[in-house]
């Protein structure tokens, strides 16, 4: 089944490229047209997560999975124990799909596409319920739309403006590195939940006036999370690609 784009920042696509089940081969899966998003249980360390991220590359890629090397290196002190990751595949001379990474609680959500830089997140609704987030996250203009919902539903308000920030700064290879309060990010039908990631909203766009990319080049998907978790991926690109949701690797 051929993916045409969805509207700008709409609900998401998902579905299987050329009819093939989620997780399948490579040879079914555009990376250049697709963000294909995996969510499943985390490994027991930080090296683990990243084998089931370089595993997910080389099922979508075709290869094999010692092939896939992850790297970091952080661009501001130049470590090479945080920063944004960065896939190579060694013998291949194809372009390295980007990809992204994020953890809560138990589980790891991965994102891997040839589209554009991209970033994911995936945080706790109990976590950021304990975090004192409203002074350090929120631009005015959040902070007054926050203002006047319901406590249920500026909460979950607020998980989805969070995620959002998170992802989009990740795309930008940033993180926290910048203040999150520079971005704004503008949700329609605020803290309206769905049956699986309460608060959901399918369509937001961020405004970021001294960013690094055009406000319209930053494509945003909500992303299906499990009970208790709201998960978001963004990707820089002009043209909005598909996305598809993806059997995780196994553990």
């Amino acid at each position: 089944m051929p993916h045409a784009p969805a509207p700008a920042n709409g609900p998401p696509a998902t579905g299987s490229p050329s009819g093939a089940p989620p997780g399948s081969s490579a040879s079914a899966i555009d990376l250049s047209r697709t963000v294909a998003v995996a969510v499943g249980d985390r490994a027991e360390t930080r090296a683990g997560d990243h084998a089931l991220l370089a595993a997910l590359v080389a099922r979508l890629t075709g290869g094999d999975a010692a092939s896939v090397s992850l790297t970091q290196r952080c661009p501001h002190c130049g470590a090479g124990d945080h920063g944004p990751l960065q896939a190579s595949i060694a013998g291949s001379t194809a372009v390295a799909p980007r990809v992204s990474l994020a953890r809560a609680g138990g589980r790891v959500a991965l994102a891997v596409t040839a589209v554009g830089p991209v970033g994911i997140d995936l945080e706790s609704l109990a976590d950021l319920a304990r975090a004192p987030l409203d002074d350090v996250a929120l631009s005015p203009a959040e902070a007054a739309t926050l203002a006047t919902l319901q406590p249920a539903a500026a909460a979950a308000a607020l998980a989805n403006i969070w995620t959002t920030k998170e992802a989009v700064l990740k795309a930008a290879g940033l993180g926290l590195r910048v203040d999150p309060r520079e971005l704004t990010v503008t949700l329609e039908a605020a803290g309206v939940p769905d049956a699986r990631s309460p608060g959901t909203t399918a369509h937001r766009t961020v405004s970021w006036p001294h960013g690094p990319f055009p406000d319209n080049d930053v494509q945003i998907w909500p992303v299906a999370a499990p009970r208790g978790a709201v998960a978001t991926v963004a990707v820089v690109c002009a043209h909005r690609p598909a996305l598809l949701m993806v059997t995780p690797p196994s553990r």
